[in-house]
């Protein structure tokens, strides 16, 4: 996956049937050093060193990227304040969040983490929730990270009577036979996404 992005982002690689001078390939060189250890940052090898090599080989130049990635660093602690409010629910929206202490700290996976809490409190009825910006405090000298992502969950929602507004092409009642939700019953994104899509 790692080498992958790297092959996708490289400028060496993009470049390779190019004419080029020793400078110019040089820059590339350097320029690709520092993308692999940016790559190598974000699945968690923060003391990542990468050193550019250009070793020549008959007439062409073979670039050699001299990685050492070091250790990985790990998650300490993870903290979701604000999502106590959820009550009953606040376990369930927790485990949706997937990253927890002790797992590496990959940039990908906190993202996609972001992201499940965020669908997770719409189903769970908190039509209102918002989640903070997140921080994440690295610690260099025990390769150890701590994440906190303020939640403010909203009160818990509930579906009420249909109602259309301006010129609709729709009767509220004909709306609320399309809807896949009854007045009373607990909020859930997706069924508003759905109605939208039926319209």
């Amino acid at each position: 996956e790692l080498i992958a992005a790297f092959q996708q982002q490289s400028v060496l690689h993009k470049e390779r049937g190019d004419a080029a001078n020793a400078a110019q390939i040089d820059r590339r060189s350097r320029a690709d050093a520092e993308l692999l250890a940016e790559l190598l940052r974000s699945q968690g090898y923060y003391d990542a060193v990468v050193e550019p090599r250009i070793d020549r080989t008959g007439n062409a130049l073979l670039v050699v990227l001299e990685a050492e990635p070091g250790e990985q660093y790990r998650f300490q602690s993870v903290e979701l304040p604000g999502l106590e409010a959820a009550g009953a629910e606040a376990a369930e929206l927790r485990e949706e969040f997937a990253v927890k202490a002790g797992d590496p700290v990959v940039a990908e996976d906190v993202i996609a983490a972001n992201v499940a809490l965020q669908v997770a409190l719409g189903e769970q009825g908190f039509a209102l929730a918002e989640i903070g910006e997140q921080q994440i405090t690295i610690e260099h000298e025990t390769r150890r990270a701590q994440l906190v992502l303020p939640v403010k969950t909203g009160p818990l929602a509930s579906f009420g009577a249909i109602r259309v507004s301006g010129r609709p092409q729709f009767s509220p009642r004909h709306v609320a036979q399309i809807a896949r939700f009854d007045s009373g019953e607990r909020f859930q994104k997706s069924k508003v996404d759905d109605l939208r899509r039926a319209l």
